[in-house]
């Protein structure tokens, strides 16, 4: 089986074609995604579509016959060998890596206001806990919870970790958001949040089931762009989140 050599380690590494030795592969990153927020890659044992986040870490082989073969160093897909067109690789993989440290993300609780109309959901009424979240010098509205049947409540107080972006959600739950606000990008990128079954997110959007739901359209971008750009340590979160404050609802 073909066998590299990572440069930065020094660690022996195996995969399923040709990696390159610890002279030749290089180490780079995930510069460049889709509006969607993703870098569609292709597994060649398989021939499936695999996404990548921004600033995901790859370990590089020389072209070959076309294409670029990499090794992916975290996240969801880690381990994966996975493939580009050299004209793909040369466009959307680069050498700005992200901040190897965790983002700190502040949520401070604000009021429970009814009725909030949602423009982008056709004039739609919503009761929204609402919140305000800052980061990296951005402070923007969020809802903590839109949903009022007993399924869902607003985050408790506390401390947690916002882990990696996981996969593309789903483009129904969130595009039709463009229509109000046209410069919305990487809207399929949501980040869990470490608490429970981790099927809480930071996401954008106007209806919050628990989540961290950016109402800010416009603000999204930067939003993500002050996540996706830092890693913890361990390379399997972005950030750490603080709630304070208690909720005027709290279910």
């Amino acid at each position: 089986m073909p066998q590299g050599r990572v440069p930065a380690t020094g660690a022996i590494v195996h995969t399923a074609g040709a990696l390159g030795t610890g002279q030749d592969a290089s180490v780079q990153y995930v510069n460049l995604v889709g509006t969607d927020g993703w870098l569609q890659a292709q597994d060649d044992a398989t021939m499936q579509r695999i996404a990548l986040p921004k600033y995901t870490k790859v370990l590089v082989s020389p072209p070959h016959l076309g294409r670029v073969k990499f090794r992916v160093q975290e996240g969801a897909h880690l381990g994966r060998t996975l493939s580009l067109s050299e004209a793909n690789a040369r466009m959307y993989l680069g050498s700005k890596s992200s901040v190897q440290q965790p983002a700190r993300m502040m949520v401070t609780y604000g009021r429970y206001v009814e009725r909030w109309i949602s423009e982008a959901r056709g004039g739609q009424p919503i009761d929204q806990q609402m919140a305000t979240v800052a980061i990296n010098g951005l402070t923007v509205a969020v809802t903590m919870n839109s949903v009022w049947n007993g399924l869902f409540t607003p985050l408790e107080p506390g401390e947690y970790k916002v882990l990696l972006p996981d996969v593309p959600h789903r483009g129904n739950m969130t595009r039709f958001y463009r229509d109000t606000e046209p410069r919305l990008q990487f809207d399929q990128v949501w980040f869990p949040i470490q608490h429970g079954d981790n099927s809480r997110y930071v996401h954008v959007g106007n209806v919050s089931d628990g989540c961290v739901t950016v109402l800010d359209l416009a603000r999204w971008a930067d939003v993500h762009e002050a996540l996706i750009s830092h890693r913890s340590p361990d390379g399997r979160s972005v950030a750490t989140l603080t709630v304070r404050g208690t909720p005027e609802r709290p279910r």
